[in-house]
Formats: C-alpha cells, structure tokens, sequence
C-alpha cells in the first residue's frame, strides 16, 4: 500500500508541476511576450537594436528619450469591441479610434474617456484611421485593401461607407488577405498618407494628394513604396499602426509584438527615435493596435480590448 501511496505521489507532484510551467509558460506569452524576447536574442534582432540605437545616438541623439510609460492602463469604459487604429484630431483636440465586433469609430477624449460612438456600414472589419483634417477621416479595412475616406457626421449616427470615396490599393497582396493593410498616418501639413502593412511581409506606403483629389486643383496621386525604410528596423518585427508627428512630419511605427515605437524621418527614412513600452520592469501592453500624437509631443497608445496609455515627457 505504502509503494502505490507513493506512486500515487509521484504521479500527482508531476502532474502538479507540468500544469505549473504551463501556467507560468502562459503568463510569460500572454502579458511579456516571452517568445519574442526569446526570437530577439536567438535571431540576433536584439544585436541590430542596439545598432540602430547606437547610430542614432550618434546622429542627432534619440528624440523619443523622457517619455514615461504609464505604470497601468486606463480602461475604457463602454467599449465592447477590440480597440484598433487611433488618431488625434487637431481641431476637436480629441481622438478618434476603430473597434471590431461591432465595427465602429470611436471618439475619445485626451484622457481617455469615451465621447461617443459611430457604428460603420459597409465595413465588416476596420484596421485603422487617420483624421485628414476638418471633418473627414479615412478608414482602412485590411483584408480587402480598402480606404474609405469618411465625413464624420455632426450628430452621432451611423456612417455608411458604401457612399464615401474609396481606394483599393492591392500592392499584389491577393483578395481576402489576412496579412493585409493595418495602420494610417496622414500628414495634413505636406498630404501624405502612410500605410502601414503589419507583416508577411512588412511594407510601408506613401501616397501624396489624395486630400485634394476630388478638387480643381488635383494633379492626381503619387504611390510610393517606402519599405526600404524598414530595412534598418527588422527588430521592430511587425507593424500595427503608424502616425505622423504634426510638428515635425516624422512617422511613428508602432510594433505589437516586438512591444516598442520606433520614430523615422518622413522624407529620408532616416532612424529618429525608439522607444520600448516595457521598459524597465513594467508589465507590457497586452496588444498595442493604435498611436497618436499631438502638437505638444505627447503620444498616446491603444491596447486591445480596451486599455488605454497616455506617454507625455516631464
């Protein structure tokens, strides 16, 4: 009796400590991303990052240095989607964001708080927004290659977008692509969109005029690819959002997995910037999707589902 007591034992204590590292296994993926941290040294990304680092230092200095990741994340009350895109709107001073489940745009204050909700038609899945000024954003929907450029209506209500502009940009990714366009940024002072594809493979899009299109004065569209950029940041492993410094014009990459922001100049390409959102111990964003900025430099920061981060320098 006392031999099967302690085979019972042995089985129960190893039963114990399989489901322990599958808990702590888990937790290491879900809230610290462990395997990317893990992928980052094996790869030898971790090497190019303090390369990129170094060189920039060297340029001009970092200029995403002093910002100060907020110890815990706001919740948004009254979202019931995944959090997506976000923009700063320079002339409400608010932001504007996407969810999924149900689709919709969403306006939000600087601080977090929920302002208002506008369910969209004609788009099953939105992936990011951009505000191009006045009324009017442009919304992308990635698995179909989509931007709806939209007028936000002045009472809250539905916006249909089977009755705005669109553009289809393929770029020979192929229909129903779940690999597809993720992130908008525009820069309203020299009209140029940035598109962002998030990976498989990463790529980066410029496309100048089109706020002006549908106008006399339109000389049509200019689309850059503008993905060699991306060459000197292949630590920043994918691309979950994108937005532009309204003072400055330089561009934000915003990289889920690899947990960080990484600044480029918006003519050249050139390294600005890196920031890490877990730095220094601090538990990570779960699923960054969107980022912002605003004339006074600060930035803000959407995580799905629900959770929101405001990073301003002392």
């Amino acid at each position: 009796m006392s031999d099967l007591v302690k085979f019972l034992s042995k089985i129960l204590l190893a039963c114990l400590l399989v489901i322990a590292v599958g808990w702590a296994t888990y937790i290491g993926v879900r809230f610290y991303h462990a395997e990317q941290v893990a992928y980052r040294w094996i790869s030898g990304l971790a090497a190019k990052e303090a390369q990129f680092e170094k060189k920039i230092a060297s340029s001009g200095g970092n200029t995403l240095i002093g910002y100060a990741t907020p110890d815990r994340a706001k919740v948004i009350e009254g979202i019931e989607g995944n959090l997506s895109g976000l923009t700063y709107d320079a002339l409400q001073k608010r932001l504007w964001a996407v969810s999924n489940k149900p689709t919709a745009l969403i306006a939000l204050s600087i601080d977090g708080q929920l302002l208002a909700t506008y369910p969209i038609k004609g788009m099953s899945d939105v992936d990011g927004v951009a505000w191009m000024g006045g009324n009017r954003v442009a919304l992308v929907n990635g698995a179909r290659n989509r931007i709806a450029l939209v007028e936000i209506p002045t009472s809250v209500q539905s916006i249909d977008t089977a009755r705005s502009f669109s553009l289809v940009l393929r770029f020979g990714e192929s229909e129903d692509s779940n690999h597809g366009l993720q992130g908008l940024g525009y820069d309203l002072k020299r009209d140029r969109m940035y598109i962002a594809k998030e990976h498989s493979p990463r790529a980066l899009y410029r496309v100048s005029g089109l706020n002006y299109l549908q106008t006399a004065d339109s000389r049509g569209l200019r689309i850059e690819n503008v993905s060699r950029w991306l060459d000197e940041v292949p630590f920043a492993t994918d691309l979950s959002s994108v937005e532009v410094d309204p003072s400055t014009g330089r561009i934000f990459l915003l990289s889920e997995e690899s947990q960080m922001v990484v600044q480029l100049d918006g003519d050249s390409g050139e390294g600005r910037g890196m920031l890490s959102l877990s730095s220094k111990g601090s538990t990570p964003m779960p699923r960054p999707e969107g980022v912002a900025a605003d004339e006074a430099g600060s930035l803000y920061i959407v995580s799905a589902p629900n959770l929101f981060y405001r990073l301003r320098k002392p």
